[in-house]
């Protein structure tokens, strides 16, 4: 059995084509949500200096993320502390380059509203606690600043409205073919 070299990348604050010079701690879970272990090695907050970290690893699917420190330095930051996760399938002597992108606290904040009014909708949350929760996380927000670059947040809106356009249409035949490869010639 040949190893897998995974690359792991840590996107930068607010630019997501440029990678992050703080120390990040990755993590490799298994399929089942557990923590890789292998050859007596958690592959669980595996430091890497300058947002990079190659990784080797045996043959299987996993989910990765990386999480930065709880610490505060000196001044304020407004991120999240967690990566979103990747899922990578790694194959037999493969080399896999893999980016984890670092959103921003109002993009896992708006995300969570939609995540809230959801569960309204489906009658798992009381309206009274959503109203609670919409109106505090609306103040935090209100209080950070937002990306500078429109890149994270500028699309949430015209997705949402693009997708309910589907969805009340319905899907057609060329919304499924629109992306399928087409013969060359």
């Amino acid at each position: 059995m040949s190893l897998v070299d995974l690359n792991v990348w840590v996107s930068a604050l607010d630019d997501p084509c440029k990678i992050s010079r703080r120390t990040w701690y990755i993590n490799i879970y298994n399929c089942d949500g557990s923590i890789l272990r292998w050859c007596d090695r958690n592959y669980a907050v595996i430091p890497a200096p300058c947002g990079h970290r190659r990784i080797r690893v045996p043959p299987g699917c996993y989910r990765i993320n990386a999480v930065w420190s709880f610490r505060l330095g000196n001044g304020f930051y407004y991120v999240n502390h967690f990566t979103d996760s990747v899922i990578v399938q790694a194959c037999c002597g493969e080399h896999k380059c893999i980016t984890l992108f670092n959103p921003s606290a109002h993009r896992c904040g708006r995300i969570f509203l939609a995540a809230v009014q959801d569960a309204v909708a489906q009658d798992a949350v009381a309206k009274d606690a959503a109203q609670a929760a919409n109106e505090g996380i609306q103040q935090v927000l209100r209080a950070i600043p937002e990306p500078m670059r429109p890149f994270e947040l500028g699309n949430l809106d015209e997705m949402e409205k693009q997708v309910r356009a589907l969805e009340e249409r319905g899907l057609q035949k060329e919304d499924l073919e629109a992306f399928e490869p087409r013969p060359q010639g």
